[in-house]
């Protein structure tokens, strides 16, 4: 009869047997630590999912952890090279369970589960919005705004009031795009309200990426335009920040609200009008939409990283790079990071160059 493996469980093994035993067996204290840390939280996202024993975990699971991983580098709670870290760790423990005959294949090695891993391009999938570029894309906001201002087109003056507000949102909160438009992915990211907002202390509350109302700080250059936009605007508490203004949509949305007709009201009103004393509320912008408007702004004002357009996304690490050069718990705070690890991760960049720096000045600072 075949000895089991020391620390098999015949009848099956659990997920923290087979962890356990893998740890005895790993001699590097880093890459132990390491281990530890990824399988347990390997480990706690499958259970999740019902999964308690070794040999249950199948490839839809592993598929379901790459995605959730991804979902961790697009928050910027993870490089991209650290979740392919995370993933092949996952992969070699479950490719040690095959050889020590605890499972008979290794799961994470099917091309469905792994393809869904973010792709490791170093920092080039990590836009962020420099200073420079950053004030170029504000100042140019300022200066659309002021000539809407002048034009008097209402509906125009309050479509680039919003687009303004957006983008110094983006800017200067560290607000991610998903949590305060909406997501069409997701039926409870429908965009903040005005509810959400104290506009005088400069506090919004969003649904975080955790999936827990968190309370997001609007820095003052922020505060101010979105102040001058609700003013404009004066909406309804529940009507959402970032609403649409697209003419098309306006009116089908107040039909498609409407008991009966509204024909007649729409000409001799406009929606705008209809939507408040009918009690309608509009709709926001979407995801997609604030990526067209960034483009067309960013188009528009000569402004690019790379080529490319300043992403939604890269407002919220811009913030979080020039806090972090500064005071990492600050950034931490205002990215609203769990950990700090999380952090440092996301800003290793500006740890090297410190580094750097700072060794220079020891070695040849009386050079200089």
């Amino acid at each position: 009869m075949e000895r089991q493996p020391e620390g098999a469980n015949p009848g099956g093994s659990t997920l923290e047997d087979a962890i356990r035993a893998r740890l005895k067996r790993v001699d590097s204290g880093n890459y132990a630590r390491n281990s530890k840390f990824v399988l347990t939280d390997f480990a706690e996202f499958v259970r999740d999912r019902g999964v308690h024993e070794l040999e249950s975990v199948t490839e839809t699971d592993c598929r379901r952890y790459a995605q959730d991983l991804a979902d961790r580098v697009d928050a910027d709670e993870l490089a991209a090279s650290s979740a392919n870290t995370y993933y092949d760790i996952v992969r070699a423990w479950l490719a040690w369970c095959v050889r020590d005959a605890r499972i008979p294949e290794n799961p994470a090695e099917k091309l469905r589960a792994t393809e869904e891993l973010p792709e490791d391009q170093g920092d080039s999938d990590r836009q962020y919005w420099s200073a420079d570029v950053r004030d170029r894309l504000l100042a140019h906001m300022d200066k659309v705004v002021d000539e809407a201002n002048d034009a008097g087109d209402r509906l125009a003056q309050l479509e680039v009031h919003r687009d303004r507000a957006l983008v110094y949102m983006l800017a200067y909160s560290g607000a991610r795009g998903a949590e305060i438009v909406r997501d069409p992915d997701d039926d409870d990211r429908n965009g903040i309200c005005w509810s959400d907002v104290d506009v005088d202390a400069g506090v919004v509350d969003v649904l975080g990426k955790t999936r827990e109302r968190q309370e997001v700080s609007i820095l003052e250059p922020a505060r101010t335009r979105l102040e001058r936009y609700k003013r404009l605007l004066d909406p309804p508490e529940s009507w959402p920040v970032f609403m649409t203004f697209h003419p098309p949509n306006l009116y089908s949305h107040v039909r498609e609200a409407a008991d009966g007709c509204v024909d007649t009201e729409l000409r001799a009103d406009g929606p705008m009008a209809v939507m408040r004393d009918r009690g309608t509320d509009p709709r926001a912008i979407s995801v997609q939409s604030t990526r067209n408007l960034m483009q067309k702004h960013c188009e528009t004002a000569d402004v690019d990283i790379d080529g490319e357009y300043l992403k939604p996304h890269g407002g919220r690490r811009g913030l979080g790079h020039e806090l972090y050069g500064e005071q990492a718990e600050l950034a931490q705070e205002m990215l609203r990071h769990q950990d700090i690890g999380t952090t440092h991760e996301s800003y290793r960049e500006v740890r090297a160059a410190d580094r750097k720096q700072q060794a220079e000045d020891v070695l040849f600072g009386d050079e200089k």
